[in-house]
């Protein structure tokens, strides 16, 4: 019985094709866009790593839902990427960046700090009512490995709990 599909340089083609995409797919992130966690630990190491996590993720969720945090994780995934950090979404609402120097990554996650501070953007709630954000935060930590940028991300984190507290106690 002869061969059906008798263009054997495009059947080799889609394969190869389909083979990217099946590959790509297991190293992106559905939530953002960005490579995963998978890639980040894969791909080439740097001198220097960053770990960012957006403040206030889970009220975020109870107070507008979801989806609306979903569309915040990519607003970040988005001005990380804007201001040339090569990010990658670990878990939740956090995101892992490289970088040639500990100034580099300042530089840019400062920069990014103050994007997402300033500029409002609209998320849509569980009743469909759209809302606007006038700003959110994050913080990072730097180090020269995941973990050093881990612990100094939990110092920024310490260092803000104080002051909620008093923001909160001068609210009274």
């Amino acid at each position: 019985m002869p061969e059906r599909r008798r263009n054997h340089l495009t059947r080799r083609f889609v394969a190869e094709m389909s083979q990217k995409a099946k590959s790509h797919a297991g190293l992106v992130s559905d939530n953002t866009g960005l490579p995963n966690r998978q890639a980040f630990d894969s791909g080439k190491a740097s001198p220097f790593a960053a770990m960012t996590d957006v403040r206030g993720m889970k009220v975020f969720n109870e107070q507008f839902s979801h989806a609306a945090g979903d569309m915040l994780i990519r607003r970040f995934a988005e001005v990380l990427t804007s201001v040339g950090l090569d990010a990658y979404h670990s878990l939740g609402a956090t995101i892992l960046c490289k970088g040639e120097s500990y100034e580099e990554l300042n530089l840019k996650l400062s920069q990014a700090q103050q994007i997402l501070r300033q500029q409002s953007f609209s998320v849509r709630e569980t009743n469909d009512r759209i809302h606007t954000i006038e700003g959110a935060d994050f913080c990072f930590g730097i180090g020269t490995t995941l973990e050093e940028a881990e612990v100094a991300l939990n110092h920024q984190k310490q260092l803000q709990t104080p002051e909620k507290a008093k923001r909160a106690g001068q609210k009274s």
